[in-house]
Formats: structure tokens, C-alpha cells, sequence
């Protein structure tokens, strides 16, 4: 126990002093987080305003358009429709036959839209058209419940729970001979390699977490965006998703000879294809792969941990935590014996 804890000492101070480690698990986040929050603060802070719609007079249902709040009802000929159209004085025009006339689209003629589609449907039932709440769940409640720009933010802390891949590479190449200097000396000593790696992959682990509190502490302070009301099984899966990184971390720096450089570009490849795949460059890439592609998405480890983030935090579900801590666990175990397997009897010619 006292050589681990040295040896965690030992390693703990090894990756501070590597600028690469530091940069991609701890600057790198708060910077990328930074730029999304500069590129999507307009779309998260969307203001709707009244929506100016046209309509002929004598509409048998402008009463009813003039209950809705969100709706600006203006009362206007249909020659002069088109030329208001044009100049976007307003959004839609509804003639006597309850069509809709718009001049482009956009979120607003969606909701014009969908009004007039709930009108149709009454009258086809037959019933009341006062009885009905046109203004229900429009904006308000689909926003907050499914604001598809949070799945980059979530993506992202699931992409940065992984980065203890970094630590995890340069943990194993510390007792390789053949890829540095201390791996040399250790292979020529009684240090047990085993109980180096060890105090690797809890000092990977530990930094690695530390940069992720860091980071979730920017983004709520600095950005003032609360992501996470569920702490219990929000921290399962970041560290899930650090436990998983540093095993890919290991199997990277086990499995083959490329210098030290290349094995961090291998890794930086794999975070940022899983985490595009997870919908962190535009969520309606996570969308198309879920639509077309759903089991990619289920055996995806970002896109395992970012929407059980989402699912936790914002809809209140806890549905599939179980399933995704397994998968991701197996996952770890996996890539931890494949690199077992790689470091195992390894011997070398000369050192």
C-alpha cells in the first residue's frame, strides 16, 4: 500500500508537468464549452415575440385567433396579404377556407399551422371551438423539455469524461521499456509493473474527475447554464465515462509501438467521431442516427452517458440507467483485459 500511494505521488506529478494532459482534459473543455455557449446563446435565449398573422374580415374563426395570446390578428384584404407577405409584416395569411398563405417558412408559420390544424379537427368532431386551449404546450413546455441545443452540452461533458484516455497513455507507457525512459528503468528493477499501472489508472482517475468538476463549475458559474438536477446518478456515469477513457487510454499505449504524439492523436480521433456521433457538432446528426441508425446510438459510449444525462436531469427518467451502466462497465472491463492481454509477458530484447 505505501509503494502505491508513492507511486500515485509519482504520477500525480508526472501528468501536471505534461502540457499535453493538462491541456486537453482541463483548457481544452472550458474553451470548447466556452465557443458552443458564444454560438448557441442565441438560440437558448430565444425571445418569442406576438405572432402578426392576416385574415380575411368576416373569418368565421377570428374570434377564436384573437383569444390567442401569441397571436396578433390583423384584419386584411387578400391583395393586400401578398404584399405584407413580402415585406414580413406578417407571418401567415388565413383565408374563408382556413388556408394558410405563407411567403417562407419558419417556426412561427409552424405554429400557425398547427393551430389551424387543431381548428380543422374540431369542426370535423363536431365540437365547440371555444372549448379548446389553443395556447397549450406551443413553446413553453416542448422547449424546455426537449431543448436539442442542451444535447451538444451534455455531449460534451460526456466527450471530457472520457479524456482520461490521455492519462491512460501515458500510465502504460511508463512501464514499457521500449517507449521511455522510466519504463526502462523500471523493467531493470523490482518495482512490479502491475502496481505502477494501478497507480495510473487512480491518479488518471482522479485528475480526470478533477477536470470535469472544474469544467461542470464553468459551466454553471460562468455561463450560468444548469445542466444537472440529479447528482447521484449523473456522477455514476461521469465516472463511468472516466473509468472507460482510461481503459482506452490503456488499451491505445498497450497496443501497438507509435510514438507518444500519435497514440494522443489516435485517441483525440476516437472522442471526437463517438462524440459527433453523439450529436455534440449539431444534435440533428444524434437525431438522423437515431431515426435511421438507433443501434448505433444504443452501443455509442458518449451517446450512452449523454442521453442518459439528458433522460436524468431534464425528463426526469432513470428508465435506462441500468442498462447504460452495465454496457458502459463491460465496456471498460473489455478494453482493460485487451490490454491485459497486450502488456502481459511482454520481454524485450535489450533495454
Amino acid at each position: 500500500m505505501k509503494s502505491l500511494f508513492r507511486n500515485c505521488i509519482y504520477q500525480g506529478k508526472n501528468l501536471f508537468r505534461d502540457f499535453g494532459f493538462v491541456f486537453w482534459s482541463l483548457l481544452y473543455p472550458i474553451i470548447l464549452s466556452g465557443f458552443f455557449y458564444v454560438a448557441f446563446s442565441g438560440i437558448m435565449n430565444m425571445d418569442f415575440k406576438d405572432i402578426d398573422i392576416g385574415i380575411e374580415e368576416g373569418n368565421p374563426i377570428q374570434y377564436i385567433l384573437e383569444e390567442i395570446d401569441i397571436l396578433k390578428v390583423h384584419t386584411i384584404s387578400r391583395d393586400q396579404a401578398e404584399e405584407k407577405l413580402i415585406d414580413e409584416e406578417i407571418k401567415g395569411f388565413i383565408d374563408g377556407d382556413l388556408n394558410l398563405i405563407v411567403n417562407k417558412s419558419g417556426i412561427n408559420q409552424t405554429i400557425i399551422k398547427e393551430i389551424l390544424e387543431q381548428i380543422r379537427q374540431m369542426e370535423r368532431l363536431n365540437r365547440p371551438l371555444e372549448n379548446y386551449d389553443f395556447q397549450v404546450d406551443y413553446i413553453l413546455n416542448k422547449n424546455q423539455e426537449a431543448n436539442m441545443i442542451v444535447i451538444i452540452f451534455y455531449s460534451l461533458i460526456a466527450m471530457v469524461s472520457t479524456y482520461g484516455v490521455f492519462a491512460g497513455i501515458v500510465a502504460v507507457s511508463l512501464i514499457q521499456a521500449n517507449l521511455s525512459h522510466i519504463g526502462a528503468r523500471i523493467n531493470i528493477t523490482p518495482l512490479k509493473k502491475y502496481n505502477f499501472l494501478i497507480a495510473g489508472v487512480i491518479v488518471a482517475l482522479a485528475l480526470n474527475l478533477f477536470a470535469n468538476g472544474v469544467l461542470i463549475l464553468f459551466i454553471k458559474h460562468a455561463l450560468k447554464l444548469q445542466l444537472f438536477n440529479e447528482i447521484k446518478y449523473s456522477s455514476l456515469f461521469i465516472f463511468l465515462g472516466n473509468l472507460l477513457g482510461t481503459s482506452l487510454g490503456i488499451l491505445i499505449g498497450a497496443s501497438n509501438r507509435k510514438s507518444h504524439g500519435v497514440k494522443n492523436l489516435m485517441a483525440i480521433a476516437t472522442t471526437l467521431f463517438l462524440s459527433f456521433l453523439a450529436g455534440m457538432m449539431s444534435p440533428d446528426i444524434k437525431v438522423i442516427i437515431d431515426k435511421k441508425m438507433p443501434i448505433l446510438g444504443g452501443i455509442n459510449p458518449i451517446s450512452i452517458i449523454s442521453n442518459n444525462l439528458y433522460r436524468i436531469n431534464l425528463l426526469g427518467s432513470t428508465k435506462s440507467v441500468r442498462e447504460g451502466a452495465l454496457l458502459l462497465t463491460l465496456y471498460s472491463i473489455l478494453l482493460l483485459f485487451s490490454s491485459y492481454m497486450f502488456i502481459r509477458g511482454r520481454n524485450y530484447d535489450s533495454i
